[in-house]
């Protein structure tokens, strides 16, 4: 279980025992701007039903396709139950949210199940579909990804294999090294906050927990101890996701339920080949449009430093590499407002000269 997903079942609780104060009213999240998009319907795409979201205040704004799911989590982790979140967004980009085969609604909707369909090379496959649709749908020459933790695998690959169809690729969280290596990096940095804070009780947990506690068999009282500490020196993490989860439109409480299971199934399905046997030199050191790394400086599912190297070795047209500082794996969702002001200064010009080329 991820600490997602333990976050979102302490809000379901929450939730349960305030009703009232999870529903908003539909007006709040309208779109009421005369150029404006909302759209919300489930799209034709590999030959299965997937649910797609299209808001925006200006269809003239660039497209920004957000492919993967949270930053802690890997694959089936969505955001489009968000909207509130990135409603700040729908001002400068027309923001268009995804649930990939497998995940969300779209699993819902066919049927509950994952089928041996469920592959990188399909969700990349979906993507491009996806994006073509909307590049069609919405009368632009090019789009915008943004790629989150498992979905910056995806994104990258889609762009390796059709960069015609995308203007920028921004990586809100990039992961270039297996699972193991990245929670090695997430212990030293507990390791040296406790050690310069002189925390004589968190240096004896992690001692206790060592860097591998999460390799199977699992040991209860190792993990106990990682996460006492884990939990003190967290950065910022969303308040009551699941309360703004239920508030959005076209969410239901079990279709919630059924999403946190279907992310479980999804870890099942891919969690290992993409954490620990995937190859990452296949994300290659040559992408053909601008790639704009956009993350938490404190972020460890995908740590700053090993991004920055990442994106060092990389030839593109143009790269830049920015942190958040105080922002950690949650960076879209704790930092949204920070966050959009950084797609304003370095990704908005770029789609927006693209558009004009077309």
């Amino acid at each position: 279980m991820t600490f997602r997903t333990l976050l979102a079942c302490a809000a379901i609780t929450a939730t349960l025992a305030d009703p009232v104060s999870a529903q908003q009213a539909p007006s709040a999240y309208a779109v009421t701007s005369p150029n404006g998009i909302d759209e919300e319907d489930f799209v034709q795409i590999g030959g299965i039903k997937q649910w797609v979201t299209i808001r925006g205040a200006d269809r003239a704004n660039p497209v920004l396709l957000i492919v993967g799911g949270t930053q802690v989590d890997g694959p089936g982790a969505i955001l489009s139950p968000y909207v509130r979140t990135f409603q700040p967004w729908e001002k400068d980009f027309t923001v268009v949210q995804w649930d990939p085969r497998g995940a969300g609604k779209t699993f819902v909707a066919n049927g509950g199940t994952i089928g041996p369909d469920l592959t990188i090379d399909r969700l990349v496959q979906d993507g491009l579909e996806l994006s073509d649709d909307l590049r069609a749908r919405l009368g632009k020459a090019r789009i915008v990804l943004l790629g989150v933790n498992f979905g910056s695998t995806l994104a990258v690959k889609m762009v390796q294999a059709k960069p015609e169809l995308f203007s920028a690729y921004v990586a809100a969280g990039q992961i270039t090294k297996p699972r193991a290596e990245r929670e090695q990096f997430g212990y030293e940095r507990l390791l040296r906050l406790a050690t310069a804070a002189k925390d004589e009780a968190s240096l004896a947990d992690l001692k206790l927990a060592g860097p591998d506690v999460w390799r199977q068999p699992r040991d209860p009282a190792r993990v106990a101890a990682f996460q006492r500490v884990f939990v003190k020196y967290r950065p910022p993490v969303p308040a009551n996701p699941m309360q703004e989860a239920l508030s959005a439109p076209h969410w239901t409480m079990d279709e919630l339920m059924a999403a946190q299971g279907a992310a479980a199934r999804n870890e099942q399905v891919l969690g290992k080949a993409w954490g620990e046997g995937f190859d990452y030199a296949s994300l290659g050191s040559n992408l053909k449009v601008p790639v704009f790394v956009i993350q938490g400086e404190e972020a460890t599912s995908s740590p700053a430093p090993m991004a920055k190297a990442w994106l060092d070795g990389l030839t593109a047209p143009k790269k830049v590499f920015v942190t958040i500082p105080g922002a950690g794996n949650h960076a879209l969702e704790t930092h949204t407002a920070a966050y959009l002001d950084l797609l304003d200064q370095y990704v908005r010009p770029v789609a927006l000269a693209a558009d004009r080329k077309r």
